[in-house]
């Protein structure tokens, strides 16, 4: 059965060096994009010097490159980026849809910020028609500029992998977990609507 196989950057990467079997007709992308040239920042330009990378490349897989191209803008940018995926999704209506997902001490995820004094913003931006949308974080992130995938998206997932450590995101955690809340406030909260979720996570309960 196809597969895309979705990764979220940072920390998340490391838990690819142990994969070893890889499927037929498996693709590989991210989940959410820096916009940046700098391969120390995109996050395929990350991936790409992987082991997993290596070895999915010498499996067969294919890729939806998401480095930034010269000439583009962070529209253009991001457009591309959801084409690859609709396309995918298209060309293979039963295949299945697999991320992991890093979770932020202020409870983002994926480039999905927290807009917990303006929940129109953060509906505008993450919740509308788009799979991806691209914008500028602001103050919200280190790297302002970004393309990520939407809530819409999401709920087209089959399997999410969430993976969480260190104490300082304890409080995000909870708030992901509890009976209420809002996703302006904590985006990380989706993992309650999204079919399949697994938390792995070293922080007491």
């Amino acid at each position: 059965m196809p597969t895309l196989f979705l990764l979220s950057g940072g920390s998340s990467l490391a838990l690819l060096e142990r994969i070893t079997i890889f499927p037929p007709k498996l693709t590989v992308g991210v989940t959410d994009e820096r916009f940046s040239e700098n391969p120390k920042a995109n996050n395929f330009a990350q991936l790409a010097e992987t082991s997993f990378f290596q070895k999915a490349q010498e499996s067969g897989a294919y890729f939806i490159d998401t480095r930034v191209q010269p000439g583009e803008d962070i529209q253009v940018f991001s457009k591309r980026f959801e084409d690859a995926i609709r396309a995918w999704k298209e060309e293979h209506p039963g295949g299945t849809v697999v991320i992991t997902q890093g979770v932020g001490v202020d409870g983002h995820t994926f480039g999905i910020m927290p807009y917990p004094k303006d929940r129109q913003a953060f509906s505008e931006l993450f919740e509308g028609k788009n799979w991806v949308v691209g914008y500028d974080a602001g103050s919200r992130n280190e790297h302002p500029l970004r393309a990520t995938i939407t809530i819409p998206f999401l709920q087209e997932v089959d399997f999410s992998v969430v993976y969480m450590a260190g104490k300082e995101k304890g409080q995000a955690l909870s708030r992901m977990l509890a009976k209420e809340g809002t996703l302006w406030e904590t985006p990380a909260r989706i993992v309650r609507e999204m079919k399949e979720v697994h938390v792995f996570t070293d922080i007491p309960t």
